[in-house]
């Protein structure tokens, strides 16, 4: 290949890991809006930050299978067409259930722009180049998704409204397809084999926990639909394990999960995005909703938590040298429940720099640990293995992510609910508005309904016990995340290896 081919199939492929990550935090900034547009109320909004990355997750390890079956860059290339369509359905989607769906689709385009242009990237290395660079470039790009992803979405968001953010990934995605065309083709390997029930199995279990979750304060945590998801996820992750044991190609190497540092190294990384996707609904929230922030504002103040963890983590090999193992959890757990004390003390007048200083304080914990973390679950699999162990990572962060919405936010739901519930009562508004207001706060918008508040009672006063009822739901939420971080540090301290083991686990 030229040159010049050279450098602009290098631009496509970089360009598509930067789509992707930004593609996880600028829909934060435009929640506020589809509440009031929309009505989407708390629970939509788990759904429609949360679908995405669970199926970029769940179907990464797929999209590698494919690329090495069928070529990469074909692959790669009706991925994004998928990611370019559903992202422009998400654009115009007229409401909540489209919107959802669109951005399941979304997802599972994604699933390849994360995976699939390294391995496009190593292989367009000339014999003797170093493809250590292009995979330190690639992470770079990347990376900076996550902090240009609020920036970005604050500014579209205000002057354009929520569906811009959409139309810039179009955008992006239509650019990445007409730059990939002039990367090189990888050749098939015949002797693969798909995995397509157990990823139908994997992929069915996590959409059954995520919906009991989700649904349960809404539903009735004892309702049969909310039961039934929850016998699903059990039933689903039962059968995946026996399938993936009989299979002669598993999707999942089960024997790895015997090793101590793999298992360590996942829920390091689970725990890690655990903060990171739930509390950044709960700030997006609080800083648009309850302190009236505009959305450029908020993305400014969203921002820290990207920028600590994308510098730390370039430094977090060195501390780990420094520290020790031990001693590097203990210092990025300390700074993670820092974050989440701090945050979880703001009340409505606090200043919304406090909401940034807290989020800063947060990342740095979180860009600690996280490529020591990879390096713990990576270096515990054998080198034929490694495109396994990347989409255990892939996944681990995106199970766990799902999981700190849903837990999250359904606590915040259900402390709202209660606030508002006594104080309408305390009002004398009647039993039916009263139920439907808290009924609408999972899929309604709370916020919305301030503006229309039930007769007798002014919009001032349903927006003040509005306020009051997050705040009260927010340091729930942040409280169940500081006690969650805590156990899992405790947990992880215990079993860390003093040393990495860098073999890999008996086969």
């Amino acid at each position: 290949m030229n040159s010049s081919r050279v450098r602009i199939a290098n631009f496509g492929l970089n360009l598509a890991g930067f789509m992707a990550i930004v593609n996880v935090t600028v829909v934060y900034l435009a929640l506020p809006y589809m509440d009031r547009t929309l009505h989407a109320g708390i629970a939509d909004q788990e759904w429609i930050v949360s679908i995405y990355p669970l199926m970029e997750g769940g179907f990464t390890l797929a999209a590698g299978t494919l690329g090495d079956l069928y070529g990469r860059k074909r692959i790669l290339t009706i991925m994004t067409w998928l990611f370019v369509l559903a992202t422009l359905g998400c654009a115009l989607a007229p409401n909540v259930p489209d919107l959802i769906f669109m951005r399941a689709l979304q997802g599972l385009g994604g699933a390849a722009l994360l995976s699939l242009p390294v391995a496009i990237l190593i292989q367009m290395v000339p014999e003797g180049g170093d493809s250590e660079n292009a995979i330190k470039m690639f992470s770079a790009v990347a990376g900076s998704g996550g902090i240009a992803g609020p920036i970005i979405g604050g500014v579209l968001v205000h002057f354009w409204g929520w569906q811009s953010v959409f139309y810039l990934s179009v955008l992006m995605g239509v650019i990445v397809l007409a730059a990939v065309a002039y990367a090189s083709e990888s050749e098939g390997d015949s002797s693969l084999r798909f995995d397509g029930l157990g990823q139908f199995l994997s992929v069915l279990s996590l959409l059954a926990v995520s919906f009991a979750l989700i649904e349960g304060n809404a539903s009735g945590w004892g309702s049969p639909v909310i039961v039934g998801a929850f016998v699903v996820f059990v039933v689903g992750v039962a059968a995946f394990v026996i399938v993936e044991r009989r299979v002669p190609n598993p999707m999942v190497h089960l024997r790895y999960f015997a090793s101590r540092p793999f298992v360590v190294g996942l829920l390091m990384i689970g725990i890690n995005n655990f903060c990171f996707y739930g509390i950044f609904l709960l700030c997006t929230n609080f800083l648009q909703n309850v302190q009236l922030q505009s959305p450029i504002a908020a993305g400014f103040y969203l921002m820290p938590t990207n920028v600590a963890f994308f510098f730390v983590n370039q430094y977090s090999a060195r501390f780990e040298k420094l520290l020790g193992e031990r001693a590097l959890v203990v210092a990025t757990w300390s700074l993670v429940l820092a974050g989440i004390v701090w945050l979880g003390l703001l009340g409505v007048s606090a200043a919304s720099w406090q909401v940034g200083a807290g989020l800063f304080v947060l990342g740095m914990g979180l860009g600690l640990m996280w490529t020591p973390s990879c390096a713990l679950s990576m270096g515990a699999c054998d080198a034929k293995d490694q495109g396994f162990a990347a989409g255990a990572v892939a996944l681990s962060r995106s199970f766990f992510g799902v999981l700190g919405i849903a837990l999250l936010g359904t606590l915040l739901a259900a402390s709202m609910a209660s606030g508002i519930n006594g104080g309408l009562t305390a009002m004398n508004a009647s039993p039916g508005a009263t139920q439907a207001i808290t009924a609408a706060i999972q899929h309604g918008g709370a916020f919305s309904i301030a503006q229309r508040p039930p007769l007798g009672i002014t919009v001032g006063a349903m927006s003040a016990l509005i306020d009051r009822s997050f705040v009260s739901g927010w340091r729930l939420a942040l409280s169940f995340a500081a006690a969650i971080t805590l156990l899992f540090g405790l947990f992880i301290y215990a079993y860390v290896p003093r040393r990495k083991t860098l073999t890999a686990a008996s086969s």
